[in-house]
């Protein structure tokens, strides 16, 4: 067999790779080991969104029961999930996966992308095989988006799970402990607190989601404090254990924690472990990322390299568009990557999303910002619909630059893309502070915390009740 591009691995970056490259009129090959749509799909971002959505809806009904407009019992279908809402639950998330795994064999089909299951290595910087031998394939350009796995911090007793275990559980525990305070650890802790399960999250570094503004994560922080969730930083776990059905982590100080059930969320390594990236050339650096430039090829020219296994950006969305960024450099198309523009997003309660660096980050690198606040809780619709909690942070450069918008709000992770598309346009914040916002919504306030850092120099105010 031969092809013109042969892309390694089918999560979104390898995905849009090869829709990309087979849509430019080139021979391609996609090469999958597992399911298409990689781990968002099928052991990340979906299932996980899934669960999510339905904690959301119990949440609603627990508001609605509190300002008096739910006629029901504030214990039936409320407060927890039961054995059969979670089988439902379940099920609910595989049919999801699996609509979604034929939408994406549908759409390689009718670009002519033909799929090899199996398991590809490089046998020189133009030839793979599958399977140890079964096919032998000749490429002149190959996208490698082979992903990462779950860090194996230790032996894992019964009753542990990795992130990519814990959508297989069967059974709801009555307590959780999440190890690691990521992106991952604070939307499972969102969810299992959400379900009426006692949650503890322990990480051993000195806060939560290091990527965030730190006024950001402490509303988050406070929200989980009233809520119920313990969260224990600074932290460091010896020894953990697994006896009669429950597991314990016995921690420095000596202490244990015990729970029913424990999710280790505390970080992922690259695929590579049997691609033979040595014979095709390509290098990787101390943690096993492959290094890439900007238009995503490796030090091996006509290999690029995208997605998580390249570890610029670790999100989905960001690997979908460094897919879409390798396959028209190979098109002949110059095409570079802008991590300027990339939004984090975290599906917890409230929701939490950014783009651009901390004001902490800036101000430690010596530039001089301006920065305005809005509070949720001075929003109309967040007034009406109960949700108060959270704000609106903008950081510009005293050019006006729109450096950073950080949020923790609801809706947060849709709000954000006004931010993103502002920022990517170039505008400048008194552009967007004069932008005209629906009211009342809550995206009206990034546009009220941009005219809060404007204002502040101007000695003014603007409010809108």
């Amino acid at each position: 067999m031969d092809a013109d591009v042969v892309v390694i691995g089918g999560g979104p970056g390898g995905l849009s790779a090869a829709q990309t490259a087979a849509a430019g009129g080139l021979k391609t090959l996609l090469v999958e080991s597992s399911f298409l749509g990689g781990t968002c799909l099928n052991r990340g971002c979906i299932p996980a969104k899934a669960w999510i959505s339905a904690a959301h809806l119990m949440k609603n009904q627990r508001l609605a029961f509190k300002i008096g407009v739910w006629e029901g019992s504030h214990d039936h279908g409320i407060s927890n999930l039961g054995p059969a809402g979670f089988a439902n639950l379940q099920s609910h998330a595989r049919k999801i996966i699996g609509t979604m795994q034929k939408g994406a064999a549908s759409t390689l089909k009718k670009l002519g992308v033909q799929t090899v299951s199996g398991k590809a290595t490089f046998l020189s910087k133009s030839q793979i095989e599958i399977n140890g031998g079964e096919e032998i394939i000749s490429f002149k350009r190959a996208v490698i988006a082979t992903g990462t796995e779950p860090v194996e911090l230790f032996a894992r007793p019964p009753g542990f799970y990795d992130t990519d275990g814990i959508f297989d559980i069967f059974e709801l525990p009555r307590s959780v402990a999440i190890i690691g305070a990521g992106a991952v650890g604070m939307e499972m802790a969102t969810f299992f607190n959400d379900i009426g399960c006692k949650v503890t999250v322990i990480e051993v570094m000195d806060d939560v989601l290091p990527f965030a503004d730190e006024e950001i994560r402490d509303v988050l922080k406070r929200e989980f404090k009233k809520t119920g969730i313990a969260l224990m930083v600074g932290t460091k776990i010896t020894n953990v254990s697994s006896q009669s059905g429950r597991c314990a982590m016995e921690l420095e100080d000596g202490s244990v924690v015990n729970a029913d059930a424990v999710l280790v969320a505390a970080g992922r390594k690259p695929n590579i472990a049997e691609l033979g990236l040595d014979k095709a050339g390509v290098a990787s650096n101390v943690w096993g990322f492959i290094n890439t430039d900007s238009s995503m090829e490796t030090s091996r020219v006509g290999i690029y390299a995208v997605g998580d296994v390249a570890g610029k950006a670790r999100l989905a969305h960001t690997a979908h568009h460094e897919g879409i960024v390798a396959a028209r450099n190979i098109l002949g198309k110059s095409a570079e990557m802008d991590y300027r523009v990339v939004p984090n997003l975290v599906f917890s309660s409230p929701e939490i999303a950014c783009v651009g660096p901390t004001e902490e980050h800036l101000t430690r690198t010596g530039v001089k910002i301006k920065v305005g606040r809005h509070q949720v809780r001075a929003l109309g619709r967040a007034q009406a619909g109960g949700e108060i909690t959270g704000m609106f942070k903008v950081v510009a450069g005293k050019d006006n630059s729109i450096l950073a918008v950080h949020i923790a709000s609801p809706f947060a992770t849709e709000i954000i893309h006004g931010a993103v598309t502002a920022m990517a346009a170039g505008m400048k914040l008194n552009e967007l502070a004069d932008t005209i916002f629906g009211h009342p919504t809550y995206s009206e306030g990034i546009g009220l915390a941009a005219a809060d850092a404007l204002e502040k120099d101007a000695g003014t105010g603007r409010f809108f009740v």
